[in-house]
């Protein structure tokens, strides 16, 4: 059976995020591949991925709420800025790292978000 897009968002996250901490860097890009691409295919309907990224936000693992936050800056920056600001302060390495970079983009006039 065919995994959701859902289901391999959520796994792929998790595997880019187990790449970074634990290695093998290779695991973590093509995850990181994989994610950008289930993104542009979601930031090309017609709500940019709202649906799709709002309902993500919300799950329990950090390293999948930042990778939604992140897109769904797109449609929602104000819900995608306080998810960020949520994950900077779980004080995780990788997770709070990456939310604080984006925080930092956003002071300096937006988030470039990007689908190479």
């Amino acid at each position: 059976m065919k995994k959701d897009v859902k289901e391999e968002f959520i796994e792929q996250a998790l595997r880019y995020i187990e790449g970074i901490k634990k290695g093998p860097l290779s695991k973590s890009h093509a995850a990181h591949k994989k994610l950008r691409k289930i993104c542009k295919l979601q930031c090309e309907a017609e709500d940019r991925g709202y649906q799709f990224f709002s309902e993500l936000i919300t799950h329990v693992e950090p390293a999948v709420r930042l990778w939604a936050a992140t897109f769904l800056y797109l449609s929602d920056p104000t819900t995608a800025t306080t998810e960020f600001q949520s994950l900077e302060k779980l004080k995780s390495p990788h997770i709070s790292g990456d939310a604080y970079l984006s925080l930092k983009e956003i002071e300096r006039g937006g988030l470039e978000v990007n689908f190479d």
